[in-house]
């Protein structure tokens, strides 16, 4: 395979095959310069995003809210600077068909200056919120 390296991108079609992996080019991998990434389906849209990752020790956050309002997001940008969560490498915020609205990033958590269950408990405490979610991504 000839991979075009001359602009400022490349592309290769991969080929899915239920309960195979997908595999890149050993010149994406080179490229990339990372053993690991962290991949994230996005349902609503049905686009896979990769992202090279130094480390494995990568957590979700998911909170369900009523709505994603400008308020939320204020409050919700307070408790990260009191954590000093500033290093979010994928986020997004979805309302589902009017019922559900999620906020979720994907982080690392060596940066934190508060424990895990310490941040829960203050995103638990913003008004609207549901539900919060923080767990560890699983490695394939």
């Amino acid at each position: 395979m000839v991979i075009d390296r001359e602009g400022a991108t490349s592309a290769i079609i991969l080929q899915f095959k239920s309960g195979e992996p997908a595999s890149l080019p050993a010149e994406f991998v080179a490229d990339i310069g990372e053993s690991a990434a962290l991949t994230v389906l996005h349902h609503k849209d049905r686009i896979v995003k990769i992202y090279p990752v130094s480390s494995d020790n990568i957590y979700l956050l998911r909170i369900e809210i009523s709505d994603l309002s400008r308020d939320f997001l204020k409050q919700l940008n307070f408790a990260f600077n009191d954590a000093k969560l500033s290093d979010i490498i994928f986020t997004t915020g979805v309302c589902l068909r009017g019922e559900k609205c999620y906020y979720e990033c994907y982080f690392v958590p060596d940066q934190l200056v508060v424990s895990l269950d310490d941040l829960q408990n203050s995103l638990e405490k913003i008004p609207g919120v549901s539900r919060v979610v923080l767990r560890k991504v699983e490695s394939s």
